[in-house]
């Protein structure tokens, strides 16, 4: 933009601009002085409009309540008579309009308007000097009415009028005193300017070897002096900076490539003014426009992320102290999006002789790939990536770092869940993965859900999850967490048709002050969820010493337990069943046994569980049918012409869920060349509970082949009536618990009997379990029961004991 007057002498425009000045200010001045004035006679009127209006309506208030309006004019019109100034009429009108009192201004037969605004009026009031106030005013009777009064403001409006006129006149004599003073001045002051003016164009057009007279000794002709000394020196500056500016030029261009190459921002903190230099790249790496910063504290704040900002102040002054050689560190930054980003800064000091730093220059590198690569890889070594939740190795330093506050503090109690999903496995294989997989997503959602303020949630195995409880007050608060977690939502999988409803198993391990292994917290954790697995009717389970004592054993059985089938370290005792009536041997049932080499022989309820979660319990009953072959071969060959008893053979149902488990049985028995009439093989009335299950081919094919089939624990679980008449099945053996109270408890025995006689009426034997007294064989004799087993006849005995029971000599024996 070009300015007026720009060709004028400098004394001109200083006359000018001065003048310019002076009438602005006094403008400003008087402007203010008459605002001033408004305002306070605004406020005045205000006060006094006020005032009157509180009183009037007083007044009205006092005689309107007695109705004596004719009263309240009298009086109001002796106050008003002659009146000038201040408060000249008031009017009084009703709810229709109708004037109640009229006082003053008795020449007044139209009643005014309402003045809108106080300000405005005293300015136009010249003329008309009354203001019309209008209030609201409660009659009798509850009725609105109106209080209306003027208020003469004629001397205030021409004290106004002259104060303004009198500060114009003021002012216009101020400008006037101005103006010629500043004319004398810029005179003098221009007046020897003109030898300079024209030195200084002779130097700008390039003449630099033009001289200046130096004449006198008054400030001018020194001014000249000094001049031609400028002119000298800059001649001669002038040679050399056009010789270093070719180099600096070349040095330029390498720079700037390398400095594209590098894709790297620059900048320079000049430390004494606290100013700061950014380049175009790094205002394009921060992502906002710096050249408005000149303070560096400023730009700075601007973009670093707050959580950086200490750091990056501490690492500075350090490096500011002489304490690093180089500045260098990462950090986030916070661009004009709002999006954050990695980067790295570095810096050195340039200090002065005595060590202090002075200017600072660096550059900024943009690395947020990088960055967010490496902590993608941290994440993912650290969190499963289907669930998102730390892995095992995260949530062992979790839970160690939760062991160091409790040595810090022994108050600080905490315990660890192991979360195992019941019948997952059976969610893969009927669903498939998909269908497991989220399933596991699931689960994950509803641990988080249920998690408190500082608890961590990780997936520590397949489909094994784990929590740290932090803060608990003790074991009836990680029961509580526990519990919720139990019942699992509802998974809707397509493959099923319908919601499937899982429970979860967990195992809790409090801490105490003696831990100190987080390792063996998530293990005894693991221990204690082992026997919530086992128990059915509890799906919580806190970890005690023993555990870990019965862990250890286990893992010594396993190994034991699959040397012992390799090697053959099981064996087999039989237990005698006879017939009721006159307790002749019909039969033995094979129940396993292990001779352990430490613990001495082992009854099936110390590995019989153990081979169940090994799935190794179909090696254990086909080692069981081979022992069983081996002593009927012997039993024979022992007692020629004598017949072999029927022996009972045990199949879990693991065994029953293998598509060729039939041929394998028969297998083993023909390879031995044993009549298949002398196998019977006992299944537990749950497995025959679903029916399309696996059993019941498996049993068909059996029972084609010669073989026998009982029903063992008959009567417990499931309803036997629902399925009886269709399953293939020779014996049924009641379970143990009828016959322990059958003498006692009369209901009882009428089940009891009345079962016998439905077995009987299907052509199916019945053998009753665990006989223990001569009274319990006489009520089940009593009731036509079939068979009998138990301690009352014999204990389960050695293979050698069971052959001698089939001598011709025993009186039980078989014939």
């Amino acid at each position: 933009m070009r300015l007026p007057f720009r060709h004028s002498s400098i004394r001109f425009r200083l006359l000018l601009a001065s003048t310019a000045v002076q009438v602005v200010l006094l403008t400003l001045l008087l402007a203010n002085s008459v605002r001033l004035m408004n305002d306070a006679a605004s406020a005045s009127l205000a006060t006094l409009t006020t005032q009157n209006a509180s009183m009037l309506h007083a007044m009205a208030t006092a005689y309107g309540e007695q109705g004596r309006y004719r009263t309240l004019q009298d009086v109001l019109g002796e106050l008003l008579t002659d009146s000038t100034e201040g408060l000249v009429y008031v009017r009084i009108g009703g709810p229709d309009g109708q004037l109640l009192v009229s006082a003053g201004l008795p020449a007044m037969t139209t009643l005014p308007p309402p003045t809108p605004d106080m300000a405005q009026a005293l300015g136009s009031l010249i003329d008309r000097p009354i203001i019309h106030v209008r209030r609201p005013l409660l009659l009798e009777r509850n009725e609105v009415g109106f209080l209306q009064f003027g208020v003469s403001v004629s001397v205030l409006a021409a004290a106004r009028q002259a104060i303004i006129q009198q500060g114009t006149l003021i002012a216009l004599a101020e400008i006037l005193l101005t103006f010629i003073l500043l004319s004398g001045i810029g005179y003098l002051l221009t007046h020897n300017l003109g030898r300079l003016l024209a030195g200084s164009r002779a130097i700008a057009e390039g003449h630099l070897d033009h001289r200046l007279p130096e004449k006198g000794e008054d400030e001018l002709a020194r001014l000249a002096r000094n001049f031609n000394v400028m002119a000298a020196t800059l001649q001669q500056r002038v040679g050399e900076l056009q010789r270093t500016a070719l180099q600096l030029r070349t040095s330029e261009e390498r720079y700037a490539l390398a400095l594209r190459g590098a894709n790297d921002g620059l900048w320079d903190w000049d430390l004494p003014t606290g100013q700061v230099y950014f380049s175009e790249r790094f205002c394009e790496i921060v992502g906002r426009d710096m050249s408005g910063f000149s303070n560096a504290q400023d730009a700075l704040a601007s973009y670093l992320h707050p959580d950086e900002l200490e750091t990056y102040r501490e690492v500075m002054r350090a490096h500011l102290r002489g304490e690093s050689a180089q500045f260098m560190l990462e950090h986030r930054i916070r661009q004009g999006d709002g999006k954050v980003r990695w980067v790295m800064t570095r810096g050195v000091a340039q200090r002065d002789a005595g060590g202090r730093a002075t200017r600072m220059a660096g550059s900024i590198s943009d690395i947020d790939l990088r960055k967010r690569a490496e902590q993608q890889l941290v994440h993912d070594a650290l969190h499963d990536g289907l669930t998102g939740l730390p892995n095992r190795a995260l949530f062992i330093e979790h839970v160690q770092q939760a062991l160091g506050h409790q040595r810090r503090d022994e108050n600080a109690r905490f315990a660890v869940l192991a979360i195992n999903i019941e019948r997952f496995s059976l969610i893969n294989d009927s669903f498939g993965h998909a269908a497991g997989d989220e399933l596991l997503r699931r689960v994950a959602e509803h641990i988080v859900a249920s998690m408190r303020a500082g608890d961590v949630a990780a997936r520590v195995g397949g489909d094994q999850f784990a929590l740290l409880l932090n803060g608990i007050d003790g074991s009836t608060e990680a029961l509580r967490v526990a519990e919720s977690l139990v019942e699992l939502p509802g998974l809707s999988a397509p493959a099923a048709g319908r919601p499937l409803h899982l429970r979860c198993r967990i195992g809790v391990a409090v801490s105490d002050i003696e831990r100190d292994d987080a390792e063996a917290l998530l293990r005894d954790a693991d221990n204690a969820l082992h026997k919530a697995r086992r128990d059915q009717a509890d799906p919580v389970e806190f970890f005690h010493a023993s555990m870990h004592t019965q862990a250890v054993r286990a893992l010594q059985l396993e190994a034991d337990l699959r040397t012992a089938l390799r090697i053959g370290g099981l064996t087999v005792h039989y237990q005698p069943i006879v017939a009721l009536g006159d307790r002749r041997l019909t039969s033995f049932e094979a129940l396993v046994r292990w001779r352990h080499p430490t613990h001495g022989l082992l009854p099936p309820l110390e590995f019989i569980p153990l081979a169940e979660t090994l799935d190794l319990i179909h090696d254990v009953g086909m080692r069981v049918l081979t022992l069983v072959c081996r002593d009927l071969l012997e039993w024979g060959i022992a007692y020629p012409g004598r017949a072999l008893p029927s022996v009972s053979v045990n199949l879990s149902a693991r065994q029953l869920s293998r598509p060729n488990l039939a041929d394998e049985l028969l297998d083993v028995i023909e390879s031995h060349g044993v009549p298949i009439s002398c196998l019977r093989f006992e299944v537990t009335e749950s497995v025959l509970a679903d029916p399309d299950g696996p059993a019941k081919p498996v049993l068909h094919q059996l029972r084609e082949a010669g073989a026998s089939v009982l029903i063992d624990d008959f009567g417990t679980g499931y309803s036997a009536l629902s399925y009886l008449h269709t399953i293939p099945c020779d014996i049924v053996k009641l379970d143990g618990t009828f016959v322990r109270s059958i003498t006692q408890d009369s209901r009882l025995r009428d089940i009891v009997r009345r079962s016998i006689q439905l077995a009987h009426d299907l052509g199916i034997a019945v053998v009753a379990e665990c006989i223990e007294h001569e009274d319990q064989a006489s009520v089940l004799y009593g009731m036509d029961c079939d068979y009998g087993q138990g301690y009352l006849y014999s204990r389960p005995l050695e293979a050698d004991d069971a052959r001698r029971l089939l001598a011709p000599s025993n009186p039980g024996t078989p014939q």
